[in-house]
C-alpha cells in the first residue's frame, strides 16, 4: 500500500510541474472551402487559449484518388490567448472539388505568446464532408 501511495504522490506532482496550457489544445479547423478563379480557397479558423505568436505548418493536399496534387507552408501568423482567428489560403490552379485530404505533415514554427514551444499541443479537424483533414 505504501508503494502505491508513493507512486500516485509521483504522478499527481509530475502533473503539477506541467505547464498550464499542456492540458489545452489550440485546434485549427477547415471551415469551408471557396472556388475563386482557377484558385482553391481554403478558410481556416485557429482558436488558442493559450495564445499563439507563431503557427507554420507544412500542408499537403491529396486529390480525391489520393496523389498528392500541392506541397506548401501555412502561415497562421498570431492567434491571441483565447480568441479566434480566421485564415485564408489560395491554392492556385487546383478546384476544390478535386482536393480529397488535407495533410499537416509538420510544424515548421509553433510558439506561444510566451515563448514556449507549442506543437504538441495543436489538433486538426474539418468541418468540410468532402475533405478530411489528418495530422
Amino acid at each position: 500500500m505504501k508503494h502505491t501511495l508513493k507512486i500516485l504522490s509521483v504522478i499527481i506532482l509530475s502533473g503539477a510541474c506541467a505547464p498550464v496550457w499542456a492540458a489545452e489544445t489550440t485546434q485549427i479547423e477547415l471551415n469551408s472551402t471557396t472556388q475563386s478563379g482557377d484558385a482553391c480557397r481554403l478558410t481556416f479558423t485557429a482558436n488558442a487559449p493559450f495564445g499563439l505568436a507563431a503557427l507554420e505548418t507544412q500542408t499537403v493536399l491529396f486529390d480525391t484518388q489520393g496523389a498528392v496534387s500541392t506541397f506548401t507552408l501555412f502561415d497562421f501568423g498570431e492567434v491571441p490567448q483565447n480568441g479566434l482567428r480566421v485564415r485564408q489560403f489560395d491554392v492556385p490552379g487546383t478546384q476544390c472539388g478535386d482536393i480529397g485530404l488535407i495533410l499537416f505533415n509538420g510544424v515548421e514554427r509553433c510558439s506561444t505568446s510566451d515563448g514556449a514551444s507549442c506543437e504538441h499541443a495543436l489538433t486538426f479537424a474539418s468541418r468540410v464532408d468532402a475533405i478530411e483533414v489528418q495530422q
